[in-house]
């Protein structure tokens, strides 16, 4: 998923009908800065790792000789675990920060292969093309010949612009913490973020963006004979949210409703990415099960770095040796005749197309009336809907049903997110601002 440090030049998812009612709502007093000093505090010292669980050595007899080169970005790079490769570390220069604690270094370990690592941090898809000559970096395919053996890479976070929502919008930026407005609120960055994971689907077309398609096809045109794994992203965050410290609720100062629209992003670009791997017979790597419960404020400690720590959402140590875990046993599976009924699995997954929301917020003096019941879905059937109410205190109240009620104190605006969920599972993010009633 997502990919942080300076990005290489040049560049530049019918919900029940009833009610919930809840009780009128005290009014509280917005935290203070004391209150966000201890939280900071209890959060950088929330994060505890446990080892990964390896796996046995795989049977590697059908994996071909060669070279193993490792393309991508910071998730591949190993971006927040130094030490890194000399030269890729560099302020005002090269920043592709090649980390030997990467999971690439893990698989190449494992494996026996000699690595070339190619992955940089803040890697769009345009560099597996354009070289940038300032950084002394060639373009990540031209790493590719007959004689690799083996190619791993993970790719699109930054072109779905990842790093500019968890840097800018979700963890603080002009907002703040405490702001009501969040990313899955914000029209102009939902946006843009499906318009990108489109792109990379290969359904539409966006200048600067390459298509999985056309980046699989162009590695099996230069490396016939390597086998090929594309490395999905991990999620961020636990299925039904996760709370970290004593901010209001919210992990590492991200909201539930934020939390679980990044994660239905990370799946949507994963299913494309895998659609495309399988389509050219190739391996996709899914660390998503690995890191289940050590998710950023995962019940079990996270894997990822948090907001205040340098490599931030990023992949830490266990980390990188979980989604080496996920390479490793890709590469493991020996009988593939069960790839075609996958296949057509996810690209039916992959063509679904996302519901569509159809929201109405109406306000008599404290009491919202929220509504969702024209909803629509093209390619099958409404499977829920549920409501994340931000209050102006900061804290976050959570409705489920096409309708539903609840108060707001009528001198305080409320920010309103429904998400409309279809029978595949596809969800899509709908808000309304609900101005003061007085």
């Amino acid at each position: 998923m997502p990919a942080s440090g300076t990005p290489p030049q040049p560049a530049d998812q019918a919900g029940s009908t009833d009610s919930t009612n809840h009780r009128p709502r005290r009014r509280r007093r917005p935290a203070v800065r004391l209150v966000l000093l201890t939280v900071i505090a209890v959060l950088l010292g929330a994060s505890q790792a446990a080892p990964a669980v390896h796996l046995d050595p795989p049977d590697l007899s059908g994996l071909p000789e060669g070279t193993y080169v490792a393309l991508g970005d910071s998730y591949a790079s190993g971006f927040g675990v130094p030490p890194y490769a000399e030269g890729t570390n560099v302020t005002g220069g090269n920043t592709c920060r090649r980390s030997a604690g990467s999971y690439a270094h893990i698989v190449s370990e494992r494996t026996g292969r000699t690595l070339e690592m190619g992955a940089c941090s803040g890697a769009r898809t345009r560099n597996f093309y354009e070289a940038n000559e300032s950084w002394g970096e060639a373009a990540q395919l031209d790493r590719l010949d007959p004689d690799t053996g083996l190619v791993t890479f993970s790719i699109g976070g930054n072109d779905a612009g990842f790093a500019r929502i968890l840097g800018d919008c979700i963890g603080g930026g002009d907002r703040g913490f405490l702001s009501a407005a969040g990313c899955s609120s914000d029209a102009e960055v939902t946006g843009a973020v499906d318009g990108a994971i489109d792109a990379l689907a290969g359904k539409t077309t966006r200048d600067g963006v390459y298509s999985y398609e056309s980046i699989m096809t162009d590695i099996g045109t230069r490396s016939p004979n390597a086998a090929v794994v594309a490395v999905g992203y991990p999620r961020l965050f636990p299925e039904q949210g996760g709370s970290g410290g004593l901010l209001l609720g919210r992990c590492h100062g991200v909201t539930k409703v934020d939390q679980r629209w990044i994660n239905a992003k990370t799946d949507e670009l994963n299913t494309a990415f895998k659609a495309a791997a399988l389509r050219h017979g190739y391996l996709f790597a899914d660390p998503t099960g690995n890191f289940e419960r050590h998710e950023l404020c995962g019940r079990h400690g996270s894997w990822m770095f948090g907001l205040l720590e340098t490599g931030r959402f990023h992949p830490n140590t266990d980390g990188h040796r979980a989604t080496a875990d996920a390479v490793i046993k890709a590469l493991g599976v020996a009988n593939r005749t069960t790839q075609p009924a996958q296949l057509a699995d996810v690209e039916a997954q992959a063509a679904n197309a996302r519901p569509v929301a159809a929201i109405s917020v109406s306000r008599d003096g404290e009491q919202l009336t929220l509504d969702a019941s024209a909803s629509t879905d093209a390619d099958g059937a409404i499977a829920s809907i549920d409501w994340y109410v931000q209050h102006a205190d900061g804290t976050e109240e959570v409705l489920t049903g096409a309708r539903a009620t609840t108060t707001v104190p009528a001198d305080e605006q409320a920010v309103v997110t429904a998400v409309v969920t279809d029978n595949q599972g596809k969800e899509t993010f709908s808000s309304q601002v609900s101005p003061a009633a007085g």
